[in-house]
């Protein structure tokens, strides 16, 4: 009976028997197999990349979960509006201290509304914009309490920056017929 010679076979059995021991010795002793050069497959920085992209990846989870914490806020103060729980003024106040931490959203209502450059007046607006969306399924009294809030408003814009409002304008920055 002839034995059947398989060449390549001692090579890869070699192969996979020197990766396996480099894997467990760096798994053992990662600092050890660093310092004799047995890091081929640069684990370290492997290791720093993963760990890099994981705090980058808790801080994005971090950072929508304050914001998801902002908006439902946000729409617990808008409905307080709409059963007159608050007012405009206050309500805007509030939110300004409520996205303090949110640069972003300051600068997407400036963007919105280039003519407000006060924020108390920026946020009311966007707590307006929050209540027509929150009545949106109510038609009837969403127009009541947006006339009533956008009288609120024309009276605050007066107070704030001695200019009038006259008009109301909608989420899209249209003027808007309440």
């Amino acid at each position: 009976m002839a034995t059947i010679r398989r060449p390549g076979a001692a090579s890869a059995a070699v192969l996979v028997g020197l990766s396996i021991s480099m894997v467990a010795a760096h798994a053992l002793a990662p600092k050890w197999s660093r310092s004799v050069g047995l890091d081929v497959w640069n684990f370290a920085t492997a290791e720093a990349e993963q760990q890099r992209v994981t705090d980058e990846r808790d801080d994005i989870v971090a950072k929508g979960e304050e914001s998801a914490r902002r908006r439902v806020l946000a729409d617990q103060f808008a409905a307080r509006l709409v059963t007159r729980d608050a007012d405009l003024a206050t309500t805007a106040v509030v939110m300004v201290d409520l996205f303090r931490d949110a640069p972003g959203s300051r600068a997407t209502l400036e963007t919105m509304h280039p003519t407000l450059r006060d924020p108390r007046l920026l946020y009311a607006r966007h707590t307006i914009n929050r209540v027509e969306r929150l009545m949106v399924d109510d038609p009837a009294q969403r127009e009541a309490v947006l006339a009533r809030l956008e009288a609120e408003y024309r009276e605050l814009a007066q107070i704030w920056t001695g200019e009038p409002q006259s008009q109301p304008v909608s989420s899209t920055g249209e003027i808007a017929s309440h």
